[in-house]
């Protein structure tokens, strides 16, 4: 049996022992956060109870609302991304905060995922799905980024349906991971059309491995 808890990716929750680093890179990537898995039995699963022993740690890291950012960039200004607060967007920006904390935690001890929105919102997206569309053969360069990256997997969002479902179908053929969506159903059969959640196991010393 697993038991499971998160940890929202605030200060005061956190805790003291952590680092700036590491809490400039949680809130930085959209949705990031702590998750500690514990293998018990079912009484303890119950009870919330664990021993040291038995705990294993798993960081989740997450990324949101992408739109069709590879790269801090306004491609309508043509210039560099910049708004009043002063913060960064795409895909290039994550990927340096997901490679440090996999450098603290240990790459094998993370989950890193997509919540949608993600092949829509630029003149770049919009390119590759009108101009020279991925549905013609062409690699879409935010599956080109992710893939680089390592994501375990994506959620879809409503924009990822814009261009219609032959280039959401292209799209997933070109992911090294699983798109996923529980309430995407076949309009006939109310069968999902994409994968609903993947399972993935973790290695734990001395046990099974814990599968999330």
């Amino acid at each position: 049996d697993i038991a499971t808890t998160a940890t929202s990716a605030t200060p005061d929750l956190l805790g003291s022992s952590t680092t700036r680093r590491q809490l400039l890179a949680l809130a930085a990537v959209a949705g990031a956060g702590l998750a500690t898995v514990r293998a018990a039995s079912p009484a303890t699963a119950a009870a919330g109870q664990g021993t040291n022993g038995n705990l294993v740690r798993l960081t989740v890291l997450g990324t949101t609302d992408l739109h069709g950012n590879v790269y801090n960039w306004d491609y309508f200004k043509n210039a560099e991304y910049d708004d009043t607060n002063h913060r960064d967007i795409g895909v290039a920006k994550a990927a340096t905060l997901i490679k440090a904390v996999r450098a603290e935690v240990g790459a094998a001890n993370t989950i890193n995922l997509d919540a949608g929105d993600t092949i829509q919102g630029t003149p770049l997206a919009y390119y590759y799905a009108k101009i020279e569309p991925i549905t013609g053969g062409t690699m879409h360069p935010m599956a080109t980024a992710m893939n680089a990256i390592g994501y375990d997997a994506a959620a879809l969002g409503n924009h990822e349906y814009n261009y219609g479902l032959d280039t959401l179908r292209a799209f997933e053929s070109q992911c090294d991971f699983p798109l996923l969506s529980a309430n995407s159903v076949d309009w006939v059969t109310g069968a999902p059309i994409l994968k609903p959640y993947p399972l993935r196991p973790f290695k734990a010393r001395g046990r099974k491995d814990v599968k999330v």
